[in-house]
Parts: structure tokens; sequence; C-alpha cells
């Protein structure tokens, strides 16, 4: 069986900085729908998983595991 979840810790950094669900969405280029998505560790594009490390000011290895 595949695994659907996927680790990370998008939500922990987000909240840390503050930044709200919309606001992370709009400096990663995503949709809101999107940054829920891979909080809840439900499968997300690596491309998507990029671009929030980098709006977060992260390596993707620190966010995603």
């Amino acid at each position: 069986m595949i695994e659907n979840i996927r680790k990370n810790k998008v939500k922990q950094f987000r909240e840390a900085i503050p930044l709200s669900v919309s606001e992370l969405a709009r400096r990663a280029g995503l949709t809101q729908q999107t940054i829920a998505k891979m909080e809840k560790g439900l499968l997300t594009r690596k491309n998507s998983e990029l671009k929030v490390a980098k709006a977060l000011q992260k390596q993707h290895e620190e966010l995603f595991y």
C-alpha cells in the first residue's frame, strides 16, 4: 500500500513567523487549498513544496521528511 501522508513542518514554521495560510499562499504563488493540503500531510507536487520552502526561507529538507 502506498503511503498518502507526508510528514512536514510547514504549519509549525508558518505559525512561528507568523503568517496566515492566505499570506503564505500568496508569497509562494499557490492556492490556500494547496497550503492546507500540505499542512495536513496530503501529497502535493514537489514544485509546490519547493515554492513553500522558498517562501518560508527554509531548505526543502527542513520542511519535508
